[in-house]
């Protein structure tokens, strides 16, 4: 691949921004009651998709705060209902209870596509809206063979299971009349993942922001769009630093500065510097 087609990301967002959205989004939260919280969490994802920018191009994010709390409330009262059959299920025999927790495992897939695709079809590129193909059939097939496998090999597999369910997300992926490509490994991932965690142990969890970095650039460098290949370029250090600093300043400000700390790791993670 030419490393001239390599796709970069770039993060434009302010500290002063969030500071104000989020000061905007506490106020109107406390005097509803908690209801706007729906509300300003839509506006804290606009403004964040808003920010970022790839190949001079810009992201939208158009759910919206009513749709949001609609939501919810549905899914209260179905969670409700659920918890209450289960109940019952339970006083009559309390072998019964563990169809909950099957029946839950059995609709994983359709739960992850659904949300999966709800994301995408409210996420935009250059006022182009993604789309998302998937059935949640193809991806119960992947995880009941990668969840069978990962249960045998004592989590082993679970390297290759995330392999191919990145693949089938990124593939299913569209925007306009191309799509996403993954061409990650599950062996990679393994060594990467094993690798991570012992320095992070032996280091008593300060190479875990080496580890972060060193994954999300795995991804983002295996990610393809209309034959270019997406560019990670985050440094462990860079991470490191703005967390240590993050925390620092958060203290001597009494949390003021949560806001710009979010900004600065966000830029990191985004566009490395």
């Amino acid at each position: 691949m030419n490393p001239e087609n390599n796709l970069r990301f770039s993060f434009s967002g302010k500290g002063g921004e969030l500071f104000v959205l989020l000061i905007k989004n506490l106020f109107l939260t406390l005097i509803t009651l908690g209801v706007y919280n729906f509300w300003g969490r839509v506006n804290l994802q606009r403004y964040f998709f808003e920010s970022t920018s790839v190949a001079g191009g810009r992201f939208g994010w158009h759910a919206t705060g009513k749709e949001r709390f609609i939501a919810f409330l549905k899914a209260s009262v179905i969670f409700a209902a659920i918890i209450g059959v289960n109940t019952l299920l339970v006083k009559i025999s309390p072998y019964l209870g563990i169809i909950l927790p099957i029946a839950f495992l059995l609709l994983l897939p359709a739960i992850i596509v659904a949300q999966f695709r709800y994301r995408l079809s409210r996420t935009s590129f250059n006022q182009i809206r993604f789309r998302f193909n998937g059935k949640a059939g193809d991806l119960a097939a992947i995880t009941l063979k990668g969840g069978l496998l990962t249960i045998v090999t004592l989590g082993i597999y679970g390297a290759w299971l995330a392999a191919d369910v990145r693949k089938f997300l990124y593939r299913n992926t569209t925007i306009g009349t191309s799509s996403l490509e993954y061409d990650g490994k599950g062996g990679d991932i393994f060594v990467l993942y094993l690798k991570g965690i012992l320095l992070t142990i032996v280091t008593f969890g300060i190479y875990v922001s080496w580890f972060k970095a060193e994954v999300a650039n795995y991804h983002t460098n295996h990610t393809l769009f209309q034959g270019n290949r997406m560019k990670g370029v985050i440094d462990g250090a860079e991470i490191f630093v703005a967390n240590l600093l993050g925390q620092m300043f958060t203290f001597i400000t009494l949390g003021i500065f949560i806001p710009w700390w979010i900004i600065r790791l966000q830029r990191v993670m985004i566009q490395g510097v």
